[in-house]
């Protein structure tokens, strides 16, 4: 494990130096707080073990820095005390971040175990955070492009039609179709199929801005999520999508039907998908590779 010293006593900092090299861990060590930090965002230590005092000399709550920066927050915290520390302040030093403490004049043993105790329950956090990022990409990406799958964008449509009314900005979908890809599959075989799948979600990926979201629904169907998107943007989005599907390259040419809305009054999500869905095969009798919207739904009864 890298670890982090940081104790104003450079004497200190040698001894506990010394003891964890000798139990294999690599070792830094600063005499500030705002070295501490520095060291932290550079190198990402693993432990950091940190004298209060050095906190309090310096006028830095170095424990909630660590704990709120988005690069190093993972460090474990093993904080270095006064004798007098009260169970009350234990109580608030471990609801800011902190793994565990110690109590000075620290002992060797003492030192080790925590260190070992944060180390381990750092490289535990981590796994589990790697595990909930394996188990999302499995529940809301579509494994064969990568993009977002139906159940992620359905879940996102609702959220960002709540936002678009409740800051009453503008929203607009897109629902992309590959036009005759039966015919790709027929003629070429499904793995070019699958080949033309990835290619054509790169390039629609690549037309769309950070904030959209786009996903595959299905077969050779996609849908992307518009925020912020009114009747003129939404409509050159479209076109940036059929053009993108046009140039995307890869095994076959490959030409790209959109159907696009815009969403309306107190209009549910569904019906703002069946729009852009109802748009899209007006785009497909036009004679394909072409957009159309936005197309209005009969009235239910």
């Amino acid at each position: 494990m890298l670890v982090l010293v940081a104790h104003a006593s450079a004497t200190t900092r040698r001894r506990l130096g010394r003891l964890l090299r000798a139990a294999g861990h690599e070792v830094l060590d600063a005499g500030g707080a705002q070295r501490t930090l520095a060291l932290c965002r550079e190198r990402r230590p693993d432990v950091l073990v940190l004298s209060a005092a050095l906190c309090t000399r310096d006028r830095l709550a170095v424990v909630e820095l660590v704990k709120a920066d988005p690069v190093v927050f993972r460090t474990a915290i093993v904080v270095i005390e006064p004798p007098e520390l009260t169970p009350e302040e234990a109580a608030l030093l471990l609801r800011r971040g902190a793994h565990d403490f110690l109590l000075e004049p620290v002992r060797d043993a003492e030192v080790l175990s925590r260190v070992q105790s944060a180390g381990r329950t750092k490289i535990l956090q981590e796994e589990l955070v790697d595990q909930t990022a394996r188990l999302e990409s499995q529940l809301f990406e579509d494994p064969l492009t990568q993009l977002k799958n139906r159940r992620f964008v359905f879940g996102q449509l609702g959220a960002l039609i709540s936002g678009a009314r409740r800051h009453g900005r503008p929203m607009a979908v897109a629902m992309v179709d590959l036009d005759r890809f039966k015919a790709i599959n027929d003629v070429h075989g499904h793995a070019v199929g699958d080949q033309a799948l990835v290619h054509a979600g790169e390039a629609l990926r690549r037309a769309l801005r950070a904030e959209d979201v786009l996903g595959r629904l299905g077969g050779e169907e996609f849908l992307a999520l518009l925020p912020d998107t009114n009747d003129d943007a939404a409509a050159h989005a479209a076109e940036r999508l059929r053009a993108a599907v046009e140039h995307a390259g890869g095994p076959v040419p490959l030409t790209a039907s959109v159907g696009y809305a815009v969403l309306t009054g107190d209009e549910a999500p569904d019906d703002l998908v069946r729009r852009a869905d109802a748009a899209l095969y007006e785009a497909k009798a036009a004679g394909r590779n072409t957009v159309r919207g936005p197309a209005t739904l009969p009235r239910r009864t």
